[in-house]
């Protein structure tokens, strides 16, 4: 019949859950009520979510290993991909910190500014995967939403991301040919560190020079911005301003052919990684970051996979394998039980066991005893029926 485990129908259910993770539980059951006429407490709100954010996150688990094993070809075949890896943090009701790793990946293509006279780079069709899981874990998991959106091939994959090494191992694993860009705005702050350091923060000659080098860094070649980093040098008066600007020039030098952004431009190439920012925002921080929320750790990845169906603009699809999966955990849970009652037990057996289950011999009440003798009555030579009775001495040695 399609029914789901609790009291509600499977449309309630759904409900619920599309609101749980969309609003605050509180909030949430309000509408349910507005909408549907239905009283539904916070705690069945919060449980009906998580339930379905569980069978989200297994159906996507699931589908990865599939793919691992089958290894099909992906249905989509897009021209020009971009896509960009980051993190952000959330609080848990342990009181740290977790972070949350997104990838968003869009097609792109020149846009051009007719207003301002000039060509820019659009990025759109964005989609989401977002989980609080391990790098290796994230790396692996992201194959489904990659893989839907086919990635591997597409013609062209421009990767735009900072520089951490967990993002770069990710590029390495997904798409390890894909042109790797150093986020301009990333790359413009060390930039103003160096600045700050050496003219102090928001004086004048900071403003003036910070102003000539971000306009340098976007339409001359990265050398010359480097070759203005190293004239600061010998202005450096303490260690602490020496070691930010070797900081910055050594993270710029380093990433030299990422950060050549007139070439960039100049393919028509994003320079920008504003689409997993702005997932941040969409996925996570919309419904996770709200005014005093924290999450207890086994919860979050539980939303995360509802929040991904939800931005992503496949619900339908979504909640249809939500159903699906969650009567197949309840076949099993069923069928297992059954097997278990009816296969016999491996462990030893005991005194207390057998008790229980009334198979050991109590001892005779009287009502037991009054019973048994009128079935079984003593012979005519019996001993009790001539009053002979065994003496206390008597039950001693024999």
């Amino acid at each position: 019949m399609g029914l789901l485990a609790g009291r509600y129908t499977p449309r309630l259910q759904e409900t619920i859950t599309r609101l749980g993770s969309k609003l605050p539980f509180r909030e949430a059951v309000e509408e349910v009520a507005s909408s549907h006429h239905t009283a539904v407490s916070e705690p069945t709100c919060r449980r009906v979510t998580y339930r379905s954010g569980r069978a989200a996150e297994a159906v996507v688990r699931s589908r990865v290993e599939q793919l691992e094993k089958e290894a099909p070809d992906p249905e989509a075949a897009p021209e020009r991909m971009q896509i960009s890896t980051d993190g952000s943090l959330i609080h848990l009701t342990s009181g740290e910190w977790r972070e949350v790793k997104s990838v968003a990946v869009g097609e792109f293509a020149r846009d051009e500014r007719k207003e301002a006279g000039e060509q820019g780079v659009k990025t759109t069709d964005i989609s989401y995967f977002t989980r609080s899981y391990k790098a290796r874990e994230f790396e692996r998991y992201a194959l489904g939403e990659l893989h839907h959106r086919g990635l591997e091939k597409a013609a062209t994959v421009v990767a735009v991301n900072d520089g951490a090494g967990w993002i770069q191992s990710f590029i390495d694993y997904h798409c390890p040919q894909a042109v790797r860009i150093i986020d301009f705005a990333h790359a413009l702050g060390y930039i103003a560190d160096a600045g700050q350091a050496v003219w102090g923060e928001g004086s004048d000659a900071f403003k003036s020079w910070f102003a000539h080098m971000a306009h340098q860094l976007s339409h001359k070649p990265p050398q010359r911005t480097l070759a203005d980093l190293r004239l600061l040098q010998p202005k450096a008066k303490t260690d602490e301003q020496a070691a930010v600007l070797d900081q910055a020039i050594h993270y710029l030098q380093s990433r030299l052919e990422m950060i050549d952004y007139p070439f960039f431009q100049h393919r028509g190439y994003p320079i920008g990684s504003g689409c997993v920012e702005s997932g941040h925002k969409v996925v996570v921080q919309r419904r996770l970051k709200g005014a005093g929320m924290r999450w207890a750790d086994h919860h979050v990845d539980q939303m995360l996979a509802l929040r991904d169906l939800v931005c992503n603009h496949r619900w339908q699809e979504g909640w249809s394998q939500i159903v699906t999966q969650q009567q197949r955990q309840r076949r099993l849970k069923q069928s297992s039980a059954h097997n278990t009652e009816e296969t016999p037990s491996n462990e030893p057996l005991t005194f207390a066991k057998l008790k229980a289950e009334g198979l050991l011999l109590e001892e005779r009440t009287e009502a037991d005893t009054s019973e048994h003798d009128s079935v079984r009555r003593p012979a005519e030579d019996h001993p009790w029926r001539k009053n002979i009775w065994p003496t206390r001495e008597s039950w001693r040695w024999n």
